[in-house]
């Protein structure tokens, strides 16, 4: 059995619930309020890919989302093998133009590491302002997968990490061999 440990991202602009995610994988919890992250905080967590031969330690680093956090955040960039990228489904400009700046950003400092974009907040459909059909057209032109996530709900959130671990996974067996 290997073990690993890997590096990767939660960006996204601030309030779109990359906190939120990251305590309900990790912990199974959700609290509604909104504490701003300022600058990064880092969680971890185990898990297990190729049917428990791996056992990979995720180092998850949420990456403050706020615009005067621009500079510092490109120090927590370096050694990352993936990132999800997270957009608020009720507010528009979370999608676009803003994913597209969150993605060139990011690999500008990092070359082409594995992306999983995430819609958050899917369990608020009656505001919903991103249509699925319009996140899969863009996740389909980066390419990466596109997942909808509910942090309140626990929809699609271990997918999401999991899917990422194996992009990330593979991705750092490419490059280090």
């Amino acid at each position: 059995m290997g073990k690993y440990r890997l590096k990767i991202l939660l960006i996204g602009d601030a309030a779109v619930g990359k906190t939120t995610l990251i305590k309900r994988f990790v912990k199974d919890v959700f609290h509604k309020e909104y504490k701003m992250t300022v600058g990064c905080d880092l969680f971890m967590k185990n898990l297990y890919l190729n049917n428990g031969e791996d056992l990979i330690t995720l180092s998850i680093w949420d990456i403050a989302g706020q615009e005067r956090f621009q500079f510092v955040r490109k120090a927590f960039y370096k050694g990352a093998l993936g990132a999800l990228v997270v957009f608020d489904l009720t507010r528009y400009t979370t999608f676009s133009p803003n994913i597209l700046k969150w993605i060139k950003d990011l690999w500008s400092f990092t070359g082409k590491i594995p992306l999983v974009l995430l819609g958050n907040k899917v369990d608020l459909e009656i505001m919903r302002s991103i249509r699925e059909k319009d996140a899969k057209s863009f996740a389909d032109q980066v390419p990466c997968p596109y997942i909808e996530t509910s942090a309140k709900e626990g929809d699609g959130v271990d997918e999401a990490f999991n899917e990422l671990a194996k992009l990330a996974f593979e991705y750092w067996q490419k490059t280090n061999t």
